[in-house]
């Protein structure tokens, strides 16, 4: 539905000063009317609003004459541009964006339970969690994050697009993951949570941020009173106890520590929760952190623990998440999303804790993000596996040895195990394959739920469990890749 200009303005909600310039400044409160906000000009329709976000490359006024024929009715830029079309001025068009899409969507977020998870690791697994405890409990609920687009976080005005596509669907509640690039260019600016949660702070994304006290600052935001009415936060992580120290909202904690009776193995973990026996069907020692974050959060919303452990044992396995891959092997096979140093080391030590033996990893670093934490993740490796694969993974424009050898250098001199190397990842994990017995236990780490890999400028089908299966069958002739997932 349309909306004047003037409407829009006058429902920023506490959002950047803005100038109205061109031709509709007289009579803003009539015309032009605005349907939707973008900032890609390709994707403008008759009523749009084009957003012209200066990039660290491209400088989106460079196509406001292409928005503009496109449909575009209003511009929202940092400067006047000479087209005779509505402007709308602002110091930062980037941090504006999100507080146009909410005005323009009419604020999808007051009609919805909305809730945000932050942190390192575990966004992804608590986020469904809690959105699989909601949906037990009767709730409609749609979870957003990294399985259902490309940005953990969309850009604002698919975020808001997203929201509203909720509203009007009738939805209850939506789960969000909120990233630190979201959080830091502006990706939630108007949107609204009513709690927000956070995992744990780790090392990643200092390609961005360029120091962990930046990247902290970042999602500490989420947790700010103009955002978030209430926190859930561990405080088994330093982060989160300097988050409790230093937010404006209300704020409740949770901790490992405070359970009874935990059990993991590879496939599920228990523990006594608030009274009630809580068992989950995803191994690994980490997800009682991330499936207690969820349990918490629900309780924060008003769910009673009974329902709360109830919506948890029907809860779903998370695609790529400590997930096993069982063709009838002697050994185990964990694929992982672990991509940062702690995410490794949290992988190989659940992994450790199943068995005996050895555990094998197969793991890369991605291309075009941060140099710094390669060695680390080589280190990770080193402190806990007996063997490590080092591989390609999303090598994009970078060249995949050169990447390989920056991990390696991270490999301690005393370390006792085998290293090896191979740029081929499908090879690589028929490396670790060949090399595992009985017992032992082989992670292949990185990419979890991903489909493809990028190689330069193409993309390239890969799925690092359907290429486990694949292989383990050709092993095991008779068995057959598993494709029930």
């Amino acid at each position: 539905m349309a909306q004047p200009i003037g409407e829009i303005l006058a429902a920023l909600r506490g959002g950047p000063a803005v100038e109205l310039r061109g031709s509709a400044a007289a009579a803003a409160s009539t015309v032009p009317a605005v349907t939707d906000i973008t900032t890609d000009s390709r994707e403008v329709r008759s009523g749009w609003m084009f957003c012209c976000v200066v990039g660290d490359h491209v400088d989106g006024h460079r196509f406001a004459v292409d928005a503009v024929s496109n449909g575009a009715t209003v511009l929202l830029v940092d400067h006047p541009l000479d087209i005779d079309v509505t402007q709308v001025v602002v110091a930062d068009v980037r941090a504006a964006t999100g507080w146009f899409a909410a005005a323009v969507h009419r604020h999808p977020a007051d009609h919805l339970l909305t809730i945000g998870v932050t942190g390192t690791n575990g966004k992804t697994t608590t986020a469904q969690l809690v959105g699989d405890v909601l949906r037990y409990a009767g709730r409609s609920v749609d979870v957003f994050g990294t399985l259902t687009g490309g940005h953990t976080t969309p850009e604002a005005p698919e975020l808001q697009r997203r929201l509203a596509a909720s509203r009007d669907a009738g939805t209850d509640a939506v789960v969000l993951e909120v990233s630190s690039h979201a959080l830091a260019l502006g990706r939630v600016n108007g949107a609204h949570f009513d709690v927000a949660v956070f995992t744990n702070l780790g090392r990643d994304h200092l390609d961005l941020h360029g120091t962990t006290e930046r990247y902290f600052a970042a999602k500490a935001r989420l947790f700010e009173a103009g955002l978030s009415d209430r926190g859930v936060v561990n405080i088994d992580d330093v982060h989160g106890r300097l988050l409790v120290d230093s937010s404006s909202i209300e704020i409740d904690t949770f901790t490992v520590a405070d359970l009874r009776n935990v059990s993991v193995d590879a496939t599920q973990h228990s523990y006594s929760w608030r009274g009630q026996q809580v068992r989950v069907g995803m191994g690994g020692a980490f997800n009682v952190s991330n499936s207690l974050a969820a349990a918490e959060t629900c309780r924060a919303v008003g769910l009673a623990p009974e329902l709360v452990a109830a919506g948890l044992a029907s809860a779903r396995p998370v695609p790529g998440r400590f997930e096993p891959i069982d063709a009838g092997q002697p050994f185990s096979v964990i694929v992982d999303y672990a991509h940062t140093p702690d995410g490794l080391r949290e992988a190989l030590n659940a992994a450790r804790a199943t068995t005996y033996s050895r555990v094998l990893v197969v793991f890369g670093c991605g291309g075009d993000r941060d140099r710094e934490k390669r060695p680390e993740m080589a280190a990770a490796a080193a402190e806990i596996a007996d063997m490590i694969v080092v591989t390609s993974d999303n090598p994009r424009s970078e060249d995949p040895l050169a990447i390989i050898d920056a991990a390696v250098a991270g490999v301690p001199d005393d370390y006792r195990g085998t290293v090896v190397i191979e740029p081929d990842r499908r090879t690589a994990i028929a490396v670790a394959f060949a090399d595992a017995t009985e017992g032992d236990v082989v992670v292949i780490a990185g990419k979890g739920h991903e489909i493809t890999q990028t190689i330069g400028s193409e993309v390239i089908k890969f799925d690092d469990r359907m290429v486990a299966r694949e292989l383990l069958a050709a092993r095991h002739p008779g068995t057959g890749p598993d494709v029930s997932r």
